[in-house]
């Protein structure tokens, strides 16, 4: 398999967190990493733009790819589909999705923008997501006082 291939494969499997140095991925910070350094093919972690230190090394890129793969692929990745304030548009997704039999997740958090503020936050992993692109027209749902720029 070549990283493009990796890429793809990734991609088309739902996952959302992970980088290859010179093909790109979903995101780029806060995340498992692979690339070539000086010869050597590297796992690292990268979090605001500090690498740590490798947990895989080879000088075979075929490995490297291997180890890549089934790493990003053990890990559950979670896609936001809805980030409001709304208990009831909440439970709108939330009953929409376990109806059609998607598992959710809920993690909500406070806002502290007034005494009891809460924000409703539901998550989908993996291949869910292309479960949920098919049920809803738009994802994720944010309130747009809650958008983040």
């Amino acid at each position: 398999m070549e990283l493009k291939e990796l890429y793809k494969k990734l991609i088309d499997s739902g996952c959302n967190r992970f980088y290859i140095v010179g093909i790109g991925g979903p995101i780029n910070d806060d995340v498992e990493c692979l690339g070539l350094h000086n010869g050597i093919w590297e796992v690292y972690y990268i979090e605001r733009g500090q690498k740590s230190k490798p947990s895989f090394t080879t000088t075979e890129k075929d490995k490297a790819i291997k180890y890549y793969h089934d790493y990003i692929l053990g890990q559950e990745h979670w896609h936001i589909i809805a980030f409001t304030r709304s208990l009831e548009k909440f439970d709108s997704y939330k009953t929409e999705l376990e109806n059609n039999g998607v598992k959710i997740i809920q993690n909500d958090i406070p806002d502290f923008k007034f005494t009891g503020d809460r924000v409703y936050r539901l998550y989908v992993t993996n291949m869910d997501i292309f479960k949920a692109k098919k049920i809803f027209k738009e994802i994720p749902y944010f309130d747009r006082e809650l958008e983040i720029n």
